[in-house]
């Protein structure tokens, strides 16, 4: 693996959105969804990480268990877990590298919390290798593992997880959450849904309360976000939670870091694309 920084590296949350975001006439480099995340990407290729660990919301192994990919030298074809888009999407390519030392770490570490993890032969799927793309981090010189999510609604069980992979951090190891801020594909794609009228009248406001818990005091913010699962607006948000839950995953790994910075704020429909660092 690539050398590092001794430094302990930052967390990230991205919000991934279809393949569709790889269309530039769609989301132009100059406009603010794919500029915040090509800034996300380039300030992570700066930080020369020894590798990155990625958690999305379209891989859910056990409600207790989980899986992690790379057991094998040579990364899998990608995932084109998605319906309806042009061709072209599905033959889009991610170059990247895989190492099963980093896979072996990613065990070792979330074993030692008493989590049964197990190690996998598995593409990315569209939940990590869209966003990295966009973000400009295709050929990047450090190995990619993905780890699922548990089968789970439980906040706690992401925190946790969060908490168990956040040594990763010290050992040169950028970890990042992939998911959706606000993720309601229903009042797009489902009956009565249209992609008219403008942003959803929760969307905002859904997006406020989680800016206000991951911006709340180191020694709150655990708490703050774990208590989401409280919010009235939470199944307006997201009418099913695996995209909430890398931000709790997260949050665990960030800990007690000081310093959290929201570096995208955008709002679709019934989408939003926030991102955010913990430092």
């Amino acid at each position: 693996m690539a050398t590092s920084r001794s430094s302990s590296m930052p967390v990230y949350f991205v919000s991934h959105g279809g393949p569709n975001l790889l269309d530039d006439h769609e989301y132009p480099p100059t406009e603010p969804i794919a500029k915040g995340l090509r800034a996300i990407g380039d300030e992570i290729r700066a930080l020369q990480p020894r590798g990155m660990v990625v958690v999305s919301g379209h891989w859910e192994a056990g409600a207790s268990s989980l899986q992690v990919n790379g057991k094998s030298p040579l990364p899998l074809p990608l995932i084109y877990d998605f319906y309806g888009f042009p061709d072209a999407y599905y033959k889009q390519q991610f170059p990247h590298h895989v190492d099963p030392q980093l896979t072996r770490q990613v065990v070792e570490q979330v074993t030692k919390s008493g989590i049964d993890i197990e190690a996998v032969d598995r593409g990315l799927d569209h939940g990590a290798w869209v966003v990295l793309k966009k973000a400009g981090l295709a050929d990047a010189p450090f190995p990619i593992a993905q780890l699922s999510l548990f089968h789970s609604d439980s906040m706690d069980a992401h925190l946790r997880l969060g908490e168990a992979l956040a040594p990763l951090r010290d050992q040169g190891i950028v970890i990042v959450g992939s998911g959706m801020a606000v993720h309601n594909l229903r009042d797009l794609f489902g009956p009565g849904g249209s992609r008219s009228g403008g942003v959803r009248p929760y969307v905002e406001p859904f997006d406020k309360e989680i800016e206000r818990a991951v911006l709340a005091p180191p020694a709150e913010r655990r708490q703050a976000v774990a208590a989401l699962a409280d919010s009235q607006l939470l199944r307006q948000a997201h009418p099913t939670l695996e995209h909430l839950m890398p931000i709790h995953v997260a949050v665990g790994a960030a800990g007690q870091s000081q310093s959290v910075t929201k570096m995208l704020e955008a709002y679709q429909l019934s989408l939003s694309w926030s991102c955010y660092r913990f430092a």
